[in-house]
């Protein structure tokens, strides 16, 4: 038997512990509570070579913590994901290694679900095992709870769980940054250090990013006609743009064949900044998917970030438009741009909230591992750039003049 505890000299973590029970194992079952995105990506790593088919997970949604997006990876990697069905409290946290005839060889009995947490940074203690009266129970265990007590991820349950997940999601998220807010901290001071519950709130938010990372702006093509000024600049006179401004405009769908398209004609004939602005978005809410696909995939990206803006608390779109030029908060106007990407789980965030994950944005390395790298690329480049336009104040304006046209 080996003892296995996060951060403890003379003792193996959870990760070192699942990582041994991987090697030699045919597959897998797992029996968790709950099962967060960076979690199953943590696990999908170190399990990489495991016959998927063969592999088993029960999970619960009974609390709302278990992320929808990560039963979906889990579904579409091929394994066997099921939720339990029983009345009582669902709690375990098991971990089993079979062999080919799966017969089972080893166990990780503990306390860690499947979570980056849990798995790392955490408190966290459990037992590895090969001793076979354990193995025997615990196999039998699991094969009547797979077997008896648990029901399909169909369609309709994983909406269902979403959206219960979601107003869960946002709560939590919602009170640990309160938490964060209440404690003290000397004028001066660095920002609070990250703990295992603020990852957790940082993983219930940023999880839901969707990618690409779409801007509040026209940034969409290149780095030739990235605003709007410089669109209009080129458009007065289009037989003088370089091959890239007419590759951008192309893009943006402003060109077709070297020639002006009937939005590029209406946009270079527009009197004002907004006015292109308006005849832009009007364009991509009327286009069909399919069409937009085949000039810019991008534009898809423009077309559920723009929403999703007018779907936010009505004091952060305030705030917004009224600072989106102000280098003095750029962090928070960072942070809401961001947000703008992820599912409705941020639609309730206030203000405060907003600049709360701000602070907590300025140590990436806590992010869950599905977007740290994205998110990173948006700090360092085009999350940067353009801010002293007043694009981002007004393309959302006319988005939303657009669709009330």
């Amino acid at each position: 038997m080996k003892i296995i505890l996060n951060d403890h000299t003379g003792s193996p973590g959870f990760t070192d512990a699942l990582k041994e029970l991987a090697i030699g194992a045919h597959t897998l079952s797992v029996a968790v509570s709950y099962m967060q995105v960076s979690g199953w990506q943590l696990f999908e790593k170190h399990t990489r070579g495991l016959n998927r088919a063969a592999m088993r997970i029960v999970c619960t949604d009974q609390l709302a913590v278990t992320q929808p997006a990560a039963v979906q990876r889990a579904l579409k990697s091929g394994v066997q994901i099921r939720n339990f069905a029983g009345r009582t409290v669902y709690h375990p946290k098991l971990f089993l290694a079979h062999d080919r005839e799966m017969r089972p060889t080893r166990f990780l009995l503990g306390s860690a679900n499947l979570s980056v947490t849990a798995f790392t940074t955490s408190a966290e203690a459990g037992v590895m095992s090969s001793d076979s009266i354990g193995l025997g129970i615990l196999s039998s265990w699991f094969d009547e709870l797979f077997s008896r007590r648990t029901e399909e991820f169909t369609p309709a349950r994983l909406s269902e769980m979403e959206i219960r997940w979601r107003r869960a999601a946002a709560q939590r998220a919602k009170n640990r940054l309160e938490a964060r807010r209440r404690i003290a901290t000397p004028r001066g001071a660095p920002p609070l250090p990250i703990g295992p519950e603020d990852v957790d709130a940082l993983e219930d938010i940023f999880a839901t990013i969707q990618l690409p990372i779409g801007l509040l702006n026209m940034d969409y093509a290149g780095n030739n006609v990235r605003n709007i000024a410089k669109l209009r600049e080129v458009l007065t006179n289009p037989l003088r743009a370089s091959d890239k401004q007419r590759s951008e405009l192309k893009l943006l769908g402003f060109m077709q064949l070297g020639s002006l398209t009937s939005l590029g004609r209406a946009a270079a004939a527009a009197s004002t900044e907004f006015a292109v602005a308006e005849l832009w978005c009007r364009w991509l809410q009327s286009t069909p998917d399919n069409e937009l696909v085949d000039i810019n995939p991008k534009l898809l990206v423009a077309k559920r970030v723009f929403p999703q803006f007018w779907m936010l608390e009505p004091e952060v779109r305030k705030y917004f438009l009224a600072n989106a030029q102000n280098p003095s908060d750029r962090r928070t106007l960072q942070t809401i741009e961001l947000l703008c990407n992820a599912r409705a789980v941020v639609q309730d965030l206030s203000l405060l909230d907003m600049k709360s994950l701000s602070v907590l944005l300025s140590q990436p390395s806590k992010l869950p591992l599905s977007v740290r790298n994205e998110i990173a690329e948006y700090f360092d480049n085009k999350g940067t750039r353009s801010w002293s336009a007043a694009d981002r104040r007004t393309v959302p304006e006319a988005w939303k003049a657009a669709a009330t046209a």
